[in-house]
Formats: C-alpha cells, sequence, structure tokens
C-alpha cells in the first residue's frame, strides 16, 4: 500500500479539529456551492459531516478556477486571473492560505494538506482552463475524440480524484488501482455536461464547443448544423454516438462504487445517478441538447434520488461494519488457537 493509501484515513480522522479561520473559511465555501450549485450542494450534504467541509472547499476552488475562465472580460485578463489563482492555488500546497477567513482559501490550505491531494492534480486543471482561454480568447472547439478525452480529465478527472481524496477508501484498496476508474466517471460526467449545456455553450460569446468535431463530421455534420438541427437523422446519430461513450464510460467507472469508503458511497451513488437520469433523457430525446432549458431533473426526482442514496449508503456501512466485526471475531479465534 503506498504512503498516499495510509494517509488518508488517519488525515481524515482529523479534520474535526480544524481551527476556527478554516471552519469560517469552510462556510464561506458552504455558502458559495449552496448559492451556485443546488444539484451538489445537496449531494455533498450526503457526505458524513466531518468531511463535508473539505468537499465544499473543493467545489469552491474549482468553481473560481471556472469562473475565471469563462467570466473574465477578456483573454488577457482570464490568463492573469488564472496565473494568480495558480499561484495561490501553489501557495496553498505550501500551507499558506492566501487570503483570511473570509475568503475559500484557509479552507482550501486546509483540504489540500488534511486530504493528501496531490498537487499535479490541481496543476492538470489549471492547465485545461487556460487552454480553453488560448492565446487570443477567441471561440473555443474540440477536434477530436482524444483531444475530448484530455479535456474532461483536466476539468472532471482531476477534481474526482480529489473527492475521492476527501472519501477515503474502503479497507484493503489501493489508491492507485482507482486511478483509471475515477478518470472513467470524470469522463461520463463531463460528457454528460456537454451534451446538457451544448446549445447555452454554442451561443454564447466567445463561442465554447466542447462536442468533437471528429463524431460531427463522422456523421456529416459542423457544430452550426447541429446547433440549429438541420438533418435530424445525422443530428440524431451525432448525439447518440456522444451518450454511448458517455454510457460507456459509467459502465467502466461501476467498480468504482465497491471502492470508496462506505461511508461515502451515498454521496458518488447520488452524484451517479442524478448524471446517469440526464443521461436516461438524452438517449430517449436526443434534440434536448439544443432544447431552450437544459435538460435537468425535478426536485422531486432529485430529492428521491438523495434519499435512496442515504438509504442505500447507510445499508452499506452496516453490512461493513458486520464483515469487520466478523474479521475480527475469526482473527481472535485464530490467535487463540495459535496460543494452544
Amino acid at each position: 500500500m503506498s504512503r498516499l493509501d495510509q494517509s488518508i484515513p488517519e488525515r481524515l480522522s482529523r479534520t474535526t479539529s480544524a481551527p476556527g479561520p478554516v471552519r469560517r473559511s469552510m462556510e464561506v465555501c458552504r455558502e458559495i456551492t449552496r448559492k451556485r450549485a443546488a444539484s451538489f450542494y445537496r449531494a455533498i450534504r450526503l457526505t458524513p459531516e466531518k468531511r463535508r467541509g473539505e468537499m465544499y472547499a473543493l467545489y469552491a476552488w474549482s468553481r473560481l478556477a471556472d469562473d475565471i475562465a469563462d467570466d473574465s472580460p477578456d483573454a488577457g485578463a482570464a490568463r492573469s486571473g488564472l496565473d494568480r489563482f495558480a499561484k495561490f492555488t501553489k501557495e496553498a500546497f505550501a500551507n499558506c492560505p492566501a487570503g483570511d477567513d473570509t475568503t475559500i482559501w484557509p479552507a482550501v490550505t486546509w483540504t489540500f494538506r488534511t486530504c493528501a491531494i496531490r498537487p499535479r492534480w490541481s496543476e492538470d486543471l489549471i492547465e485545461g482552463m487556460r487552454r480553453e482561454v488560448g492565446e487570443s480568447g477567441g471561440d473555443f472547439a474540440i477536434e477530436s475524440i482524444e483531444q475530448f478525452e484530455d479535456y474532461c480529465y483536466r476539468v472532471a478527472g482531476t477534481v474526482g480524484l480529489m473527492c475521492i481524496s476527501v472519501w477515503g477508501l474502503k479497507k484493503g484498496v489501493n489508491f492507485d488501482d482507482i486511478v483509471p476508474l475515477s478518470k472513467a466517471r470524470g469522463r461520463a460526467l463531463q460528457t454528460i455536461n456537454v451534451l446538457r449545456d451544448f446549445a447555452s455553450d454554442f451561443d454564447r460569446s466567445p463561442k465554447r464547443v466542447y462536442f468533437p468535431a471528429d463524431v460531427l463530421g463522422k456523421c456529416g455534420l459542423i457544430a452550426d448544423g447541429l446547433r440549429q438541427w438541420r438533418d435530424p437523422v445525422r443530428c440524431e446519430a451525432a448525439v447518440r454516438e456522444l451518450t454511448g461513450f458517455a454510457r460507456r464510460s459509467l459502465n467502466e467507472s461501476a467498480p468504482l462504487a465497491d471502492k470508496v469508503d462506505p461511508s461515502c458511497f451515498a454521496v458518488l451513488d447520488g452524484l451517479t445517478r442524478v448524471y446517469s437520469a440526464l443521461l436516461d433523457r438524452i438517449e430517449k430525446k436526443p434534440k434536448l441538447v439544443i432544447a431552450a432549458r437544459p435538460v435537468h431533473l425535478s426536485l422531486p426526482m432529485k430529492s428521491w434520488i438523495a434519499a435512496s442514496s442515504y438509504a442505500r449508503g447507510w445499508s452499506r456501512q452496516l453490512s461493513a461494519a458486520a464483515e469487520a466485526r466478523k474479521s475480527s471475531i475469526e482473527n481472535a479465534v485464530r490467535a487463540k488457537a495459535a496460543k494452544k
């Protein structure tokens, strides 16, 4: 087992002892999450309380990076903002938060330090944001499925790896063994995001087209043709290419559910089922990718998923506790027999 694997449970057990400034900073992060991502906020609340603040910190950190890339007035401002963000992130890894407890940085610094977050993941995410901004700040487009996979890793897979570092792993699971599963889950969820937000991303200025051009070309389309739904047969075929990619990635990552700490199964399960339900709807009606309002789930549906994921998670915790007791008894019996 690697040093990282050994450190995660031990470090997480100390998160409830976070000093006052860190707890106040976590509250700032919680408010950002609540206001900016209601669905994600509900999912995070399925996380055990002792790890919830760290999840809010991760969301607030990644949200800030995304806002800099998307909402800066021009490319120069975005690049400068990302450079400053990278500097503050590096300082967080050095245990030197860039702001006081009215900012996200004390909570981010604590999370990076106590949850064994790898600096490389943050660097990869920031580089992904820089590539979106580009040098000129003009339209952004992804040309190939290979470029798309790299994009998904940088903006989603990295965050997934950070989340798993917060949640921890089931006893006996090596962290490095779950990296491919986490990357596959990130590909799946980000692909669903791309499908859901295709129209709004296309319509913004500068234009963002994450739908791979080679997938569109395979179906005899360009992005504008998909946005206008000019040829329904070809458009449906293109959307199904990407929904198939998302579904395969979800299936590939399915074993992840049995690898995470059972106490955090519910949050992973809840997030995954929400995204899978969105994918179900797009698979049934591909034209939803150009709907005036992005495809979404009703509040009762999301609440039902959260409640059932909580119940499923609790069942897993009970099973894990029973297995641990059984193992302890068996070990005690063997030890007693060895003394005879």
